[in-house]
């Protein structure tokens, strides 16, 4: 078996990063952590960089449907729904705040929401927008909109605006100004709704906002680049289903993984916990997301194709500046010449 683990933002460097997020400290620089069998992983193999890029357009274009193409569909395939012929975006609830002389948007991996609260809200909006444009909560922390027509519209995914000022990430394009208005109407919806109210008073973050993005429509992706993927990310897994490939939640540990996935095939891994403290400059979150991920998975992975049980390993970094990619087989581990290095000089 041959792995490639997908690891955005593994490359992050603090360097001063806004704190806009409802609630949060702001955090001090922490040293970046120095992972062994992740540096020899990165050491050992052949390695090239490429552009940068976001983890949804990375797997977009991965499945041949285009850095640019439509998330949304694809993440509520991910999530068990059928998108049919509408267009879809996500819509996700978000608590947009000021800070200073900007407004920031924090997404839901920073707040608490229910089921019952995103049913509320949801239907609050469905009751104003309908029948033009419907929401869905697929889950309370990763809702959608569909509308009957498609429209013209650039968007940032909410994991690259967060914990970043919202004009600079705004929908734009030739139909940008009817969904700036829906937004402006959903945010007016949102602040008056009673779940919020219910929030305030308890002095949780309230959802104040949607974030619209990912716009399209549903189309069998081009290409099954794996035979399975493994994921806890609705579009990672709403593409590989769409290709006809296997695909399963990201299980808690590498062990897990190697004993159920077999000897054959080519797996895809998307391990996306770095991505939430590096987008909120959170130094202390990253790099204990960062010595979990040594823990759990580069280092039983790094035993697994010493002895083996993998063929290879191919890293890929997705990342704004640059995307790192390392590829390494149980031959490369022999090349003991190729002295291992900090994380942080391959991320400057």
């Amino acid at each position: 078996m041959n792995l490639h683990l997908v690891v955005p933002d593994l490359l992050w460097i603090p360097r001063g990063t806004p704190q806009p997020a409802p609630q949060r400290a702001a955090q001090a620089r922490a040293p970046l952590a120095r992972p062994g069998a992740l540096e020899r992983l990165l050491a050992r193999g052949r390695r090239a960089a490429r552009a940068g890029t976001s983890l949804e357009a990375w797997l977009l274009e991965r499945f041949g449907v285009g850095a640019d193409g439509p998330a949304a569909p694809y993440s509520l395939v991910g999530e068990g729904g059928d998108p049919g012929e509408d267009w879809w975006l996500r819509a996700d609830p978000v608590h947009v705040e000021v800070s200073r002389d900007s407004l920031w948007v924090a997404d839901a991996t920073l707040f608490d929401l229910t089921h019952t609260e995103a049913a509320g809200l949801v239907a609050a909006l469905n009751a104003h927008f309908a029948p033009d444009i419907r929401f869905r909560a697929a889950q309370p922390d990763r809702w959608y909109a569909s509308a009957t027509r498609p429209s013209a519209l650039a968007t940032t995914p909410i994991a690259e605006a967060r914990g970043r000022p919202v004009n600079e990430h705004l929908p734009h394009g030739a139909d940008a100004a009817r969904w700036n208005a829906v937004l402006n109407e959903a945010q007016m919806l949102l602040h008056a709704h009673p779940v919020n109210e219910a929030r305030e008073a308890r002095g949780a973050p309230t959802v104040n906002s949607v974030w619209f993005w990912g716009g399209g429509c549903y189309a069998a992706p081009a290409r099954a680049p794996y035979a399975c993927v493994w994921a806890d990310d609705p579009l990672a897994r709403g593409l590989a289903q769409s290709a006809g490939m296997r695909h399963a939640a990201l299980p808690s540990a590498a062990t897990a993984l190697l004993a159920a996935a077999g000897a054959s095939g080519v797996a895809a891994v998307v391990l996306d916990a770095l991505r939430a403290p590096a987008a909120y400059g959170d130094a202390q979150a990253w790099t204990a997301a960062l010595d979990a991920l040594e823990r759990d998975w580069f280092a039983p992975l790094l035993e697994a194709l010493r002895d083996g049980r993998v063929g290879m390993i191919t890293l890929h970094a997705p990342a704004a500046g640059r995307t790192l990619e390392a590829e390494t087989t149980r031959q490369d581990l022999r090349y003991l010449w190729r002295r291992a290095r900090p994380l942080e000089a391959y991320a400057r």
